[in-house]
């Protein structure tokens, strides 16, 4: 398991005065060090230097926007998520919220870090079907086997139909 890293070494990170932080800082730590370790998969820092600092910058990142958010917690949790006045929308969410999506946070060392140590059986995909893409083949012994198609093997039926339009049309002038 990670350990998360000390109050001091977010003081260091963010140059803001150790003294500064409310009780609330080592429990943003611990947070952004399980959210690290759930999204990439990993139990231990990486061997190397170079990785080992990634990781403890991007949950360091991610512990100060924690801990910045945590003010504004009651705002967020209002049932009104988005809004749009005039031609400006916004929606409210967290940095935490996006990242345990997989979607990119914004943050510099988070989003870095997420691409270069994620291990490979990490997948993005939340859920989903190939039923229609997967066909089941018998052979003459009666054995079986199902593979999924291809591009050039799904089927290519006409719809039925013309589709005629233009992309961004625009009026035309004379």
């Amino acid at each position: 398991m990670l350990s998360a890293p000390t109050t001091e070494e977010l003081a260091a990170f963010t140059g803001r005065d150790e003294a500064g932080f409310s009780a609330f800082a080592a429990q943003a730590l611990a947070q952004a060090t399980l959210l690290f370790s759930v999204v990439t998969k990993l139990t231990e820092y990486p061997d190397d230097t170079q990785g080992d600092t990634l990781a403890r910058n991007a949950i360091l990142e991610m512990a100060d926007r924690i801990y910045l958010e945590q003010p504004y917690a009651a705002a967020k949790a209002t049932p009104y998520s988005s809004e749009t006045i005039g031609s400006y929308s916004y929606a409210k969410g967290s940095s935490a919220a996006k990242a345990k999506e997989g979607a990119p946070t914004g943050l510099l060392w988070w989003d870095l870090a997420i691409d270069e140590l994620s291990l490979a059986e990490r997948s993005t995909v939340d859920s989903g079907s190939v039923s229609n893409l997967e066909r089941q083949y018998v052979y003459d012994d009666g054995s079986e086997t199902r593979a999924i198609l291809g591009p050039a093997e799904t089927d290519t039926t006409p719809l039925g139909y013309d589709i005629n339009a233009e992309l961004n049309p625009r009026p035309r002038l004379g």
